[in-house]
C-alpha cells in the first residue's frame, strides 16, 4: 500500500518528467538532430534530481526511445535531422526517489499531413477514454475496451504486441494492459495502483518488425504510428494523471 510519503514522490518524480517533455517539445523542429535531444534529456534528468529510466533497461542505450514516422516503438537515437512533415514519437522514464514515472508523446514537425493529424488525435483520444475507465472497481479489460473503441472508431490500427503495463518501483510491471478487448477481465482496479497506459497505433497494416539493433520496431509497410502514453495513480476518486500531457499537445485534440 502507498504512504503518503510515496504519493507525494510519485507526484513530483511525474512532475518533472513532464518538465523534460516540455524542455524537449521546445527544441523539436526541421532540422533538430535526434542525438541533440537524446544529451538535453539527460542533462536535464541530471538537472532535476532523477534517473532515465531505460537507460541500461535489460541492455537499452539511451534515455529515450525516438521514434519518427514508421517507427513504431524502442527507436534508438541516431543521428537523424527531422525534417517538415515528420512525426516524431519521444517516449521516457524518470526514476525519481524510488520511484518511476513513464510517459510518451507524438509530435508533429512543421506541417504535417492530414491523415497524420488524424493519427495524433485519435491515438491521443484514445488515451483519454482508457485514463476515463480507470477507477476502482473497473477491471483492466474496461480499459482496454475503451481504448479500442476509440482507435478502430477512427479507423486506426492496433499493434497487439504492443501494451501498457504497471509502473511504480520497477519500470514495468503486472498487470499488462492490451490497447485491445483481450477476451477476460484481468484484475481488478484498486486505489493504490499506478498504471501507465499507452495506446500505439497507426495507419496501415499490423504487421510490425524488429530490426537487427534488437529494439527498434517498425511497421512492414512503411505507414505512420503514432504512441501516447501517462501514469496514472488509481485514488478513490478514479485516475490522478501523474504525468499529464496536456501543456504538450497543441491542438491535437479533435472531436
Amino acid at each position: 500500500m502507498l504512504t503518503e510519503q510515496d504519493i507525494i514522490d510519485l507526484r513530483e518524480g511525474g512532475r518533472r518528467l513532464v518538465a523534460i517533455f516540455q524542455v524537449l517539445k521546445a527544441r523539436v523542429r526541421p532540422g533538430t538532430n535526434l542525438l541533440e535531444l537524446e544529451k538535453l534529456a539527460n542533462d536535464e534528468a541530471n538537472k532535476l534530481g532523477g534517473i532515465p529510466s531505460f537507460k541500461g533497461y535489460h541492455g537499452y542505450p539511451a534515455a529515450l526511445c525516438l521514434s519518427p514516422n514508421h517507427t513504431i516503438v524502442h527507436g534508438i537515437p541516431a543521428d537523424y535531422l527531422l525534417r517538415d512533415g515528420d512525426i516524431l514519437a519521444i517516449d521516457m522514464g524518470l526514476y525519481y526517489k524510488g520511484w518511476h514515472t513513464d510517459a510518451a508523446i507524438t509530435l508533429p514537425i512543421g506541417e504535417i499531413a492530414p491523415e497524420a493529424k488524424r493519427l495524433l488525435a485519435g491515438t491521443y483520444a484514445a488515451l483519454l477514454a482508457g485514463t476515463d475507465a480507470v477507477r476502482p472497481g473497473n477491471r483492466i479489460q474496461d480499459i482496454s475496451r475503451s481504448i479500442e473503441k476509440v482507435l478502430r472508431g477512427r479507423h486506426l490500427t492496433i499493434f497487439r504486441n504492443l501494451v501498457g503495463h504497471g509502473v511504480g518501483r520497477e519500470l514495468h510491471l503486472d498487470p499488462m494492459i492490451p490497447n485491445f478487448d483481450p477476451g477476460r477481465p484481468g484484475p481488478a482496479i484498486h486505489p493504490g495502483m499506478t498504471l501507465a497506459l499507452e495506446p500505439i497505433a497507426g495507419l496501415g497494416s499490423e504487421d510490425t518488425r524488429e530490426l537487427s539493433d534488437g529494439w527498434t520496431i517498425e511497421t512492414v509497410d512503411g505507414r505512420l504510428a503514432a504512441h501516447f502514453e501517462h501514469t496514472i495513480l488509481v485514488t478513490p476518486d478514479g485516475p490522478e494523471v501523474l504525468t499529464p500531457l496536456e501543456t504538450l499537445i497543441d491542438g491535437q485534440k479533435t472531436p
